[in-house]
């Protein structure tokens, strides 16, 4: 039997594990105790996190675009262009993965990372560390079955929406004088208003999932392949295991490690592990929203020499439109890498609804892919001995 199945069916006796919930929390040190037993030092990360990012933070901003547009209607355009300017700040931080993000303008709760690290031999040439986030996410009118293929198509009007607005403001500004751009804030600012109400309503509404795909599958398999590693180490391969907290609210508990951990980024791998249980195994090529971050290219050249080995097993993506944990340490100058498994029109299985439970998970891929996964770690630590 698959060591992640096992995992998967323990992890998913919990009903979620929302960011900042009472069973999110006793996962992780129910998990933290699974790698004590395999013999790992094992820390709990504690760290705070926002309670929700993609609907709250950018209806915040939304609300102060209309408060920028008021400002320049009615009193100084420059006033308002400048708070639309500033505003708009830490979005592109949060989708570039680096600087300010959507924190300030979130309510925030409590989160978690577990992190296992295996006793030092003092002749570890490489680092490896594999991770897979524990949190799960709720289900919104975003996410039904119907609306979820058009997910990037709303997100792109909704930002779209913002651009329409800030050329409105800097319309204002430039001709004061000039009724027409008066016409364009009024626009925007009505269909903002909308977005607003319907982020809105996702924020406060539906219900929390089992989240068996996502990412009940990256967790079982990042325990899978502690296990595997604590009985079998590698020669001269160091390992960390994390399971993170909080990566649906903007990969906060990645960020949390590294800004408590730094590696050496010339012998440092990450690889991570997110809804790996149903289509086809995946490995990501890069990631970004706005900077476009390159995943590292040792790990890409060999997931693609094994993607060869098994024709039709494993594909390549150039990028996914939600950021996984991987993207992080993308952007800090680390090598990287995410896998994920998509079905034949390219969207993930059951993603962020209420049929993502256990019964929908394909144990086939999933016991394929921690094979595949305990061959791609192998190998790799052999590629960088012979170099």
């Amino acid at each position: 039997m698959s060591k992640a199945w096992t995992y998967l069916e323990r992890l998913t006796r919990y009903p979620h594990r929302a960011v900042g919930s009472a069973e999110e929390a006793a996962a992780a040190e129910e998990a933290a105790g699974w790698l004590r037993d395999m013999g790992y030092d094992v820390e709990i990360q504690r760290f705070r996190a926002p309670r929700d990012t993609l609907y709250l933070g950018p209806a915040v901003i939304m609300a102060g675009y209309l408060a920028a547009a008021a400002i320049a209607a009615w009193w100084q355009p420059w006033v308002g262009l400048l708070l639309a300017v500033l505003l708009l700040i830490p979005l592109v931080g949060e989708m570039s993965g680096k600087g300010l993000d959507l924190d300030a303008y979130t309510p925030k709760v409590g989160s978690q990372n577990v992190i296992a690290r295996a006793a030092g031999q003092g002749d570890e040439r490489l680092t490896v560390v594999v991770s897979g986030h524990l949190d799960t996410q709720h289900a919104t009118w975003l996410f039904h079955p119907r609306i979820a293929p058009h997910v990037q198509t709303y997100l792109n009007l909704a930002y779209g929406s913002l651009g329409l607005m800030l050329l409105g403001l800097v319309l204002r500004a430039v001709f004061p004088g000039a009724g027409w751009p008066l016409w364009l804030l009024g626009a925007g600012a009505a269909v903002l208003s909308l977005h607003i109400a319907f982020l809105l309503a996702c924020a406060f509404s539906g219900g929390y999932i089992n989240g068996a795909n996502d990412n009940t599958t990256g967790a079982a398999l990042t325990l899978a392949l502690a296990e595997h590693f604590a009985a079998h180490p590698l020669p001269g391969v160091r390992f960390h295991f994390v399971l993170t907290g909080a990566e649906e609210v903007g990969t906060r508990g990645m960020k949390a490690f590294l800004r408590a951990y730094r590696y050496d980024p010339a012998s440092t791998y990450f690889i991570n592990l997110d809804n790996l249980g149903g289509g086809t195994l995946t490995y990501l090529e890069g990631e970004g929203m706005t900077l476009y971050h390159r995943f590292g290219k040792d790990l890409v050249e060999l997931a693609r020499a094994m993607a060869a080995e098994r024709p039709g097993q494993v594909k390549a993506r150039p990028n996914l439109l939600l950021p996984t944990d991987a993207m992080i340490p993308a952007a800090h100058g680390y090598q990287a890498i995410s896998f994920l498994a998509f079905l034949e029109d390219g969207s993930l299985p059951n993603y962020h609804w209420y049929t993502d439970t256990p019964e929908h998970v394909d144990r086939e891929l999933l016991s394929f892919t921690e094979d595949f996964m305990k061959e791609y770690i192998r190998r790799l630590a052999e590629v960088r001995a012979a170099s």
